[in-house]
């Protein structure tokens, strides 16, 4: 069956309500004001707290973060964070202290959580991204959650292969979580893998995330991502990704889907 991607008279018309009446929900007030992909809309997502304005917002609200997209991406985020335990408990057993770089993190949200859950003092992280608001505001939750020593913030450039190979001590896991669901060119994504590659030591894991089967992609067509277009997005087959990173040079890739059944979380070694 083919997926519908164009807006139809539906999501006109429900882009309509959100733009106006929807902005009583402070979650899709926000959408409006700073996009509804960017790193703020992902933390209130994560939060699931419903709140708005007047008596109508937090219904409006509660609505919103019920949406089949937002449950997936709390679902991803716990996914990515049970990866990373698993792999961070397989590097210690072979007597690694783990090193981990996240090469588009946003706020990081998921890596203070990690590191606030992982007192080890053998674990470092290091959150790069282009925003420097996104790495403001992660630098104010890793103090608030005492992980400021463990956890680094750097302004770069996912495709800087340069910076990303030079860095010191180099990663022993890389991350792309939320990265390859916004890039519509795939050429980027196998850039980017390819990169990732050339960082790890061979058989250390790339862990990225994967739109798999969004069923409301025509809708977030009709809603601004973080630069004021459109947010165009479309749904990727795990196998096309898979086998993307394989061609990257990955021998080893294992995938597992989170229970909504949206998004991917894959390991390639």
């Amino acid at each position: 069956m083919n997926e519908r991607t164009e807006p139809g008279w539906y999501e006109q018309i429900a882009g309509f309500t959100l733009s106006t009446l929807g902005k009583a929900s402070d979650c899709v007030r926000l959408g409006f004001e700073r996009g509804f992909d960017s790193g703020e809309m992902m933390d209130a997502i994560y939060a699931d707290r419903a709140s708005g304005r007047w008596l109508i917002g937090p219904l409006v609200d509660r609505i919103y973060l019920d949406q089949p997209g937002c449950r997936g991406l709390r679902a991803r985020k716990n996914l990515v964070l049970a990866t990373l335990e698993g792999l961070i408990a397989r590097q210690r057993s072979a007597g690694r202290g783990p090193v981990i770089v996240d090469v588009a993190a946003g706020p990081a949200t998921y890596l203070v959580e990690l590191l606030a859950k992982d007192r080890g003092d053998d674990i470092t992280a290091l959150a790069r991204d282009r925003d420097p608001r996104a790495l403001e505001r992660g630098q104010r939750l890793a103090v608030d959650a005492g992980v400021a020593d463990r956890l680094r913030y750097e302004q770069g450039d996912a495709l800087d292969e340069e910076s990303l190979l030079g860095l010191d001590p180099p990663p022993s896991i890389v991350i792309a979580s939320g990265f390859y669901e916004l890039l519509l060119d795939e050429s980027v994504i196998a850039r980017s893998m390819a990169i990732a590659r050339r960082m790890l030591s061979r058989g250390d894991p790339l862990v990225f995330t994967t739109q798999v089967a969004h069923p409301q992609v025509a809708m977030m067509a009709v809603v601004p991502a973080h630069d004021g277009r459109p947010w165009i997005i479309r749904n990727r087959p795990l196998a096309t990704i898979e086998a993307m990173a394989r061609a990257a040079g990955f021998g080893e890739v294992a995938s597992e889907m989170e229970p909504v059944g949206i998004f991917a979380v894959s390991v390639a070694r």
